[in-house]
């Protein structure tokens, strides 16, 4: 597990590893207050630790995002394809719930 230190004034966030065998590597990372809370509540609701947080949003982040093109300055999603829902079916169902 890493040892994490916070600085609150500048939240300046060290996250120290521990020693494995000879090697030993600390990372400094500062964070601004909003991208602090972020990875925090990102790091919590996920039940992992800050280090492991930022890893997977730099990642994220890092990621092709192919799924979204642009015509004329407009963004154009491509949405996977699914069940068609057809009048019919919406007919059906609203009149389930009557």
């Amino acid at each position: 597990m890493c040892e994490l230190r916070v600085s609150v004034p500048n939240f300046q966030l060290d996250i120290i590893p521990p020693q494995t065998h000879t090697f030993f590597m600390r990372t400094t990372v500062k964070l601004e207050e909003e991208a602090r809370e972020i990875v925090q509540l990102y790091a919590d609701s996920n039940d992992i630790s800050v280090s492991k947080a930022i890893s997977e949003l730099v990642m994220q982040a890092a990621r092709p995002r192919n799924w979204i093109k642009y015509k004329d300055g407009i963004p154009i999603f491509d949405v996977p394809r699914g069940p068609v829902i057809s009048d019919e079916l919406v007919r059906q169902l609203v009149a389930e719930e009557i």
